[in-house]
């Protein structure tokens, strides 16, 4: 009888220790895309075989760099042997000095970080991560003649405010470099103007919303959360007179590489691990839709930029992130009647115009060509399969 009773205790003792092990308030151990559940506190995920350190950079609050965090919040990168270092930029130009000190591995940009990358410290263009047209907004004082002028007298497009003679001569709050720059001269351009005919006024997007808000300048020039949704929601004093999707711009954010560390085995390797986790991260942000904006919202907050949540909900709709598929198919098509991709393609357009208007030189397209390299997310694709 005591033998079978302490069977009997031995047993149950055992299953209740089991039960304890996969219990459902531990998190998912690897993201989960397309809605499919998963198990909780899954106690047999191996250890990582081995570690790699890495140093990503990004845009403080930008649409890309959220399924970093994500993947830090929920661990998905230490579980996959990824030890991460940070540093987040106001700007990609500035993001890009810090090449010079080697100051990172593997970086999320936007096109004025991708041109000055790759011209001025040879970074290399490993892919796209989404469009980046959607988040970009030129805005007026609704008492502005810009506003008054009305629409259907820009050749880019007819959705955009005003004539040449009421843009002509306006103090223009704008960052420098940028998307956002880009913008702003495509859209003269079909005025008929160039940046000569402004006055440009060089701020990154938060001084130069507030600036704004207190008065200065004609024309404020916005990206990302830091005032652009708040502004257009406010239709009683500002009219949004020029966009990225008015425009047509076509921008996407880039991924990357120091070229230091795109040479180096072991960093490459560690970039492969990270683009893995950060394309399951997009996905799973994709099926799990409330649970990113809450993320969103923490992000921002940190970020020094408090987003309500429906307005960070808009936020994440407001451009198209793409698949890793995708990512590879920009990359690898050829663009028609070109020896490079359909993503090369595109970065020489805007790179082409900046050297119409002067903001680079001639020559500068040549030297751009032959930076994009689609070996490491073919690499991280074929993993995935």
């Amino acid at each position: 009888m005591k033998k079978s009773l302490s069977l009997i205790l031995a047993f149950v003792l055992l299953v209740g220790m089991l039960s304890g092990c996969g219990g459902n308030n531990s998190k998912p151990s690897a993201p989960v895309a397309d809605g499919a559940s998963s198990q909780a506190g899954d106690s047999a995920t191996p250890a990582p075989e081995k570690t790699y350190n890495i140093t990503v950079s990004g845009i403080s609050g930008s649409l890309n760099y959220i399924p970093i965090y994500i993947a830090q919040q929920e661990g998905w990168l230490e579980e996959a042997g990824i030890q991460m270092d940070e540093v987040l930029f106001s700007n990609g130009p500035v993001q890009m000095e810090s090449l010079s000190s080697d100051g990172w591995d593997i970086g999320f940009t936007g096109v004025g970080g991708v041109l000055s990358g790759v011209l001025g410290y040879d970074a290399m263009v490993l892919g796209a991560t989404n469009s980046d047209n959607g988040t970009q907004y030129v805005f007026a004082r609704n008492d502005s003649d810009i506003v008054a002028a009305g629409k259907g007298n820009n050749t880019v497009s007819p959705d955009i405010y005003g004539d040449a003679a009421s843009w002509k001569g306006k103090t223009i709050l704008c960052n420098t470099g940028t998307v956002l720059h880009y913008l702003l001269i495509k859209t003269l351009g079909g005025f008929g103007l160039s940046p000569d005919d402004v006055t440009f006024i060089a701020m990154d997007v938060p001084t130069a919303y507030s600036a704004f808000l207190a008065g200065e300048g004609d024309l404020v020039v916005l990206t990302g959360s830091a005032g652009t949704f708040p502004m257009l929601e406010d239709t009683e004093n500002y009219t949004a007179v020029s966009s990225g999707n008015m425009a047509s711009t076509g921008l996407m954010c880039n991924i990357m590489a120091n070229k230091n560390s795109y040479a180096n085995p072991e960093k490459y390797e560690a970039m492969k691990i990270f683009l893995d986790v950060y394309f399951k991260s997009l996905d799973w942000m994709k099926a799990n839709e409330e649970k990113a904006v809450e993320y969103l919202v923490d992000f921002s907050d940190e970020s020094g930029n408090s987003l309500e949540p429906d307005v960070a909900a808009k936020y994440l709709k407001a451009d198209t992130y793409y698949t890793l598929q995708q990512a590879c198919d920009m990359i690898n098509s050829k663009a028609e009647g070109q020896n490079y991709s359909k993503m090369e393609s595109r970065l020489l357009g805007i790179l082409d115009f900046f050297i119409e208007y002067g903001n680079y030189a001639e020559g500068d397209n040549e030297r751009f060509v032959g930076h994009t390299d689609p070996k490491l997310l073919n690499e991280v694709l074929k993993a995935s399969k």
